[in-house]
């Protein structure tokens, strides 16, 4: 399955129901501008205001060496069943029913190559976008997370946790010079 993320013609065919995500990802990107990742200190949760609900906020936990939920809007408790906020998800037992938004923050945080991170698990979709200091290390992870808005396909194992990648197709040169998918043009593959 893929579905078109773009965010001209083609950003229409995006259910309704997940298209804030690619706005989140879209200020993700130019609070980024022409580096690796944002600074942590550039997030202001004024510009995210409507979005805030939907959000799981976590940061650098330095005794654990995890991430830790700081903050958890209503709508992404009701979606997940369970509160977050004190929870380190990338450290519990894989049957947590936080382990996928720790896989989303792993995969978020990568040291090689941080970025944002689209995962699918059962009826959710969580988008994870990484920030950081000044030595480029990330220091906070935000997460964006909604119901799948489209049927599930019981065949494929919808119990276990999907990543989405951009698809071939156009992209822009990244601060490295490495081909990187763009907020206004990504085809997201299943």
């Amino acid at each position: 399955m893929v579905v078109e993320i773009d965010g001209g013609g083609a950003g229409r065919r995006v259910p309704e129901p997940i298209r804030w995500l690619l706005r989140l990802q879209a200020v993700w990107e130019d609070q980024r501008a022409d580096a690796a990742i944002p600074d942590a200190d550039d997030l202001y949760l004024a510009d995210l205001a409507a979005l805030i609900p939907h959000l799981l906020l976590t940061c650098r936990d330095e005794e654990s060496g995890g991430f830790r939920v700081e903050f958890a809007g209503a709508a992404a408790t009701a979606l997940l069943g369970v509160q977050p906020v004190g929870e380190t998800p990338e450290v519990g037992p894989r049957e947590h029913p936080l382990a996928w938004i720790g896989a989303g923050i792993v995969r978020a945080r990568r040291p090689a190559m941080p970025g944002p991170c689209w995962l699918r698990f059962e009826g959710r979709l969580g988008l994870f976008l990484p920030y950081g200091g000044a030595d480029g290390r990330v220091t906070l992870v935000v997460a964006g997370l909604a119901a799948w808005p489209l049927p599930q396909d019981r065949g494929d194992g919808a119990d276990r946790v999907v990543p989405m990648r951009p698809a071939p197709g156009p992209c822009r040169r990244g601060p490295t010079g490495g081909c990187q998918a763009s907020a206004t043009s990504t085809r997201v593959s299943l």
